[in-house]
């Protein structure tokens, strides 16, 4: 894998992943990607049957029967000579979101250090030390007796991995939350953690926008997170830019997550920090509701929100979120009055 220019862990992803994306002018469609080049799936359609399909989306839809074969056509050697040879260049092409999902769940307060943090910044200064231990005891706890904490959301969140937000002027709490998006490519109910991560088709870059001031509601304070109010913005979850198939990231634990303001680093932990594993996410998940292929989990985001540091997005903003091995997504927040809906 690349180095960032920092050096790093590698950003890009290593092996051939999948897009959605189109040139300008034409409609979107599935294309496999290797480094800086691209070619559309369909290219490979003569001869793959799992090449024949217009839209990421539809190919995991049927990804029980198909997933094999796309293992044996990314990992050809003469595959990625192709794309080398002739791909056009990444940058020619308008990326879309990788997967329209058909169930959209968030998992809540999943990272140990973000959930201190939390405990940390609600209290006062002089009992921070007090405040630290408490948390700490509680996510002990929680670990052992407790369960996954997860919203289902709107589908019509997902937005492009290199898009413009619009910011009304109602919205000043935006906040940011980098994480992992498990793409999920198999039915399944009532699995175990240890059967979970068969159903999981790949992973892509998640970006959790939450508006701060709408998480409770202040009419009716006692019934909790209102996730329809602070999780509803059209756009508010950029989704890739690339979908990358699970075989390539044995490991999702070891996943470093970053996030940067304006080029000002405000996220930066490993998915080793989640106080439930993806499999136990899932696993929880399919107790509840049962899981189908398309559906998305994004399953937390680690320490470092906006609100910890007393800075929300406003318009002019770039932010830049990053998974290890998955790939990079960039945000930009603009006036309404220069790109009116």
């Amino acid at each position: 894998m690349f180095e960032d220019e920092n050096g790093n862990e590698a950003i890009a992803p290593a092996g051939v992943v999948l897009a959605q994306a189109g040139l300008p002018g034409k409609p979107a469609e599935a294309w496999l990607v290797h480094r800086d080049r691209a070619l559309p799936l369909l290219d490979w359609a003569e001869d793959w049957p799992c090449a024949r399909f217009a839209s990421v989306t539809d190919l995991i839809r049927e990804w029980g029967s198909h997933h094999a074969e796309l293992r044996r056509l990314t990992e050809l050697p003469r595959t990625t000579e192709t794309i080398a040879r002739n791909g056009l260049p990444v940058g020619s092409l308008r990326l879309e979101a990788p997967v329209q999902p058909g169930q959209l769940f968030c998992s809540i307060g999943n990272y140990r250090r973000q959930v201190i943090e939390a405990a940390v910044d609600a209290g006062e200064p002089a009992d921070a030390e007090n405040l630290r231990a408490a948390a700490t005891q509680a996510l002990k706890q929680r670990r052992t007796d407790g369960s996954p904490y997860v919203c289902l959301t709107s589908i019509h969140r997902i937005g492009a991995p290199g898009s413009e937000l619009v910011l009304d002027p109602d919205v000043v709490t935006l906040d940011w939350e980098v994480e992992i998006g498990a793409v999920i490519g198999a039915s399944g109910s009532r699995l175990t953690p240890s059967e979970a991560p068969a159903v999981i088709a790949g992973y892509c870059v998640v970006n959790d926008l939450t508006v701060r001031s709408r998480v409770v509601r202040p009419d009716l304070p006692g019934l909790g997170s209102d996730w329809l109010q602070c999780k509803g913005l059209q756009g508010s979850l950029p989704l890739g830019p690339w979908f990358v198939p699970a075989w390539q990231v044995p490991d999702p634990a070891g996943l470093r997550l970053r996030l940067s303001l304006n080029d000002t680093l405000m996220q930066n932990d490993t998915a080793d920090d989640m106080v439930f594993s993806i499999p136990e996410q899932l696993s929880y998940l399919s107790r509840h509701t049962r899981l189908r292929p398309g559906d998305l989990l994004c399953t937390g985001s680690p320490a470092g929100f906006g609100i910890h540091h007393g800075r929300f997005l406003r318009a002019g903003d770039t932010v830049r979120a990053s998974v290890a091995g998955l790939g990079e997504q960039t945000t930009r927040f603009v006036n309404p009055t220069i790109h009116p809906s």
